[in-house]
């Protein structure tokens, strides 16, 4: 599996808006026509990484990191999120799976 993080070059404390900025900036650079796979990966990258919610998936459930689930919710209490969400929302997503 392909780090989405070295797919779009940011480190993994990347908040929302700084995820979104450089989306927008690779798909510019590598536009669907031209560089199909290219922009698949950008693409998924983009998908595991584009909000609070889907980050927390991927760092407990895909990355293959043995990492607590307080673990992750502490770390992503220290990130400054513009949109604040509840750990109790976090918690339900986490045990949704």
């Amino acid at each position: 599996m392909i780090d989405p993080y070295e797919v779009l070059g940011l480190p993994s404390d990347s908040d929302d808006e700084t995820i979104r900025r450089r989306y927008l900036e690779l798909v510019k650079q590598y536009p669907p026509g031209q560089q199909g796979n290219r922009f698949s990966q950008i693409r998924a990258a983009y998908e595991r990484l584009r909000d609070l919610k889907t980050r927390v998936k991927y760092r407990l459930f895909e990355a293959g990191e043995n990492e607590s689930i307080d673990k992750v919710i502490e770390e992503l209490k220290c990130l400054k999120v513009r949109r604040r969400v509840s750990l109790r929302m976090l918690l339900t997503l986490v045990r949704k799976g």
